[in-house]
């Protein structure tokens, strides 16, 4: 039986082995948006170390995300979205560089808007192909 603490991991890397490249972006995001809130948690308890490593993985999965676009197949959709993660690797830096929530708070509401959007169009897209995926795109290094 392995350690108490290594089952999240284990079941983690399970469920990201297993998952369409639809819903590995889906689960960025709500990494994303977890660690946007441990960062506020951090914030609020004025705890720089918890906000540095949050805002870190946050950064990571923008990073991840901004690396997966395929601008050829994407078209102005994936180039709005570069252009967007740009936008927030930039505020991310300045809140973690300034110790200052306003820039992450700025990003949040974007952040969750696109991670229920994508939410949406997978609905559509079962709905519309009977779960068939979405155009695949290339696998996903989400170590963050």
């Amino acid at each position: 039986m392995m350690p108490a603490g290594m089952q999240p991991d284990s079941y983690r890397k399970t469920q990201i082995d297993t998952a369409s490249p639809e819903s590995l972006i889906l689960m960025l995001y709500d990494g994303a948006l977890r660690f946007l809130g441990q960062a506020e948690d951090g914030f609020a308890s004025n705890n720089t170390e918890v906000i540095n490593n949050a805002l870190l993985r946050v950064q990571a999965i923008v990073t991840e995300l901004l690396t997966s676009l395929n601008k050829e197949k994407g078209g102005e959709i994936a180039v709005n979205l570069e252009r967007l993660y740009l936008f927030f690797l930039d505020r991310l830096s300045e809140a973690n560089i300034k110790k200052d929530p306003e820039p992450m708070k700025q990003i949040r509401p974007l952040i969750q808007d696109l991670r229920d959007t994508w939410a949406e169009a997978m609905k559509q897209q079962v709905k519309n192909t009977g779960g068939k995926s979405m155009a695949p795109i290339s696998r996903l290094n989400i170590s963050a």
